[in-house]
């Protein structure tokens, strides 16, 4: 049997630190390209529409509402009406409230009309509703958005290109009509 040198014999040192600083360029790259803009999104089954426009380039300032099947409206995953809790008239109020947070924090562009005597806000809202959700729900908000102390007047509905519903069925092996 050889005889083992003095030197196979010493401990092995390895400096961290280079592995440390990959890590953490790793970490600070991958916060810095995580898409943080899907945050105001709930998931809904979007109606699908026959033709559609891209929303490549969104507007900076638009409020996102999502109505829920079952009426819930949630904003920035908080829900500001649930009609299992409270009553359809204080929907009026709790809408009317969240459109007024929203006049006053969120939007910026905003013009005063004298024939109408109120403030408009040129900042579009995006309505995003369930498939299945009762028109009703999305009729009460956008009544809500009409009234002159709220005054948002630009609108917009998300629709989807893709059946998100048709997948969700194929996948479990259900067809669909």
């Amino acid at each position: 049997m050889g005889k083992q040198s003095a030197r196979a014999n010493q401990d092995a040192e390895m400096d961290m630190t280079p592995m440390i600083d990959c890590v953490f360029l790793l970490m600070i790259f991958f916060v810095l390209v995580i898409d943080l803009s899907q945050k105001e999104l709930e998931d809904l089954i979007l109606p699908k529409a026959q033709f559609t426009v891209p929303d490549d380039a969104p507007p900076d300032v638009r409020p996102i509402i999502n109505i829920t099947q079952d009426g819930r409206m949630i904003y920035r995953k908080n829900t500001y009406y649930d009609p299992a809790v409270n009553s359809e008239e204080s929907a009026k109020d709790h809408i009317h409230n969240l459109l007024i947070e929203w006049k006053n924090t969120v939007v910026k562009n905003q013009n005063y009309d004298a024939k109408l005597k109120a403030t408009l806000v040129e900042d579009p809202v995006l309505i995003r509703a369930d498939k299945w959700t009762e028109w009703h729900w999305v009729g009460v908000f956008m009544t809500a958005c009409s009234q002159p102390d709220a005054a948002f007047y630009k609108l917009e509905l998300a629709l989807s290109d893709k059946d998100k519903e048709a997948k969700l069925l194929q996948k479990q092996g259900i067809t669909s009509r």
